[in-house]
């Protein structure tokens, strides 16, 4: 029996009739979800730009990032999630990959902020050769240190 064993994968932007899912979806890998309005809000900013990724038109992640300019010139990363059903696919390394494929001669950098409790995440990032360059204490609202990760324009 032959099988189509490809994979139909889209990323593209988010829309507003995508935040409804992100919000769920933070409710499930977030220890600080945001709220619809929330991400509207964040999202609706000039320097905010949110991605989905679709695995055979359905959603099964998004990411979520913020152009920084002047001498710290980048791309920090805000959120990134998968759904649970569609982990260990792959996904979260092509989200990251789109990222990192947004990085120029003027943004050089992806910076990725994780809580210093999140080791799956740490460890993650670890696997896609990305860095730990240093840890913020009491980066987080709750007072929770981050620690930041970082990739830089040409470093594959």
């Amino acid at each position: 029996m032959n099988q189509d064993t490809t994979m139909c994968i889209n990323i593209r932007l988010a829309n507003r009739g995508d935040y409804e899912q992100i919000a769920e979806l933070e409710e499930v890998c977030c220890i600080d979800p945001w709220l619809p309005e929330v991400l509207a809000y964040s999202c609706g900013r000039p320097d905010t730009t949110a991605i989905v990724i679709e695995f055979h038109g359905e959603f099964a992640g998004y990411a979520i990032y913020q152009l920084a300019g002047g001498d710290q010139a980048g791309i920090r990363v805000k959120r990134l999630a998968i759904k649970p059903e569609f982990r260990r696919m792959g996904l979260g390394g092509l989200l990251l990959d789109d990222l990192h494929g947004r990085l120029n001669l003027v943004r050089r950098t992806l910076v990725f902020p994780v809580r210093e409790s999140n080791l799956q995440a740490q460890l993650w990032l670890k696997e896609y050769a990305i860095r730990c360059t240093e840890i913020s204490e009491g980066y987080f609202d709750d007072g929770e240190a981050a620690y930041i990760f970082e990739t830089y324009y040409g470093e594959e």
